[in-house]
């Protein structure tokens, strides 16, 4: 999960993300964005979420967020492997 964002001022936000390295992982990283009213508590955002398995690059596009933004991710399939590991360079854009 990233750091929350403070972006009621912006009126669309890109993630772009950079995976580098994919180790031991056989499942997808589910990466979507979560919205909130005040900071603390959080919703998933419509957005459709990313499906990242393999290195390169990626984008998710998000509009009409409100007043805090996050990007969260989860492990779609089996057990987790112990070794598995992702290596992400994760920017947010916003835009007014």
């Amino acid at each position: 999960m990233t750091e929350p964002y403070e972006a009621g001022w912006a009126t669309e936000a890109l993630a772009v993300i950079y995976v580098r390295e994919v180790r031991g992982l056989s499942h997808n990283l589910r990466l979507s964005a979560q919205i909130s009213a005040d900071g603390a508590r959080w919703l998933d955002h419509p957005a459709t979420p990313l499906l990242i398995s393999q290195p390169g690059g990626y984008c998710l596009m998000v509009r009409e967020f409100g007043n805090w933004l996050r990007l969260t991710g989860e492990v779609d399939g089996g057990p987790d492997d112990g070794g598995a590991a992702m290596i992400l360079d994760i920017y947010l854009i916003l835009k007014g």
